[in-house]
């Protein structure tokens, strides 16, 4: 699936600019989880690749944008209803925008 924008259309909302960034993320996200895992569907996303791009793949980001990625990946994780199951695997020092 190559287009975010339809994947999360039911669980984005606030304000336009705060749903663009959500999307221009997730694009990004789907771009870093394909040339590592090989997997560029987010129905077939696991915990651990979401964890993986925190861990790894974000480590130079600031705080702010490290949270950010975070607050997309909950996103994510809403709309596969795999919030509940994966929080636990997603906490870390990204959920805190100041570090």
């Amino acid at each position: 699936m190559n287009d975010m924008n339809l994947f999360l259309r039911d669980v984005l909302t606030g304000a336009k600019a705060s749903r663009q960034r959500h999307l221009r993320q997730a694009a990004l996200l789907q771009q870093a989880i394909d040339q590592h895992w090989g997997l560029a569907n987010p129905h077939r996303w696991q915990a651990k690749h979401l964890r993986w791009f925190l861990e790894e793949h974000s480590v130079t980001l600031s705080p702010a944008s490290r949270y950010r990625y975070w607050l997309t990946i909950v996103l994510i994780a809403r709309r596969r209803h795999r919030l509940h199951e994966w929080q636990p695997h997603l906490h870390g020092p990204w959920q805190r925008p100041a570090g």
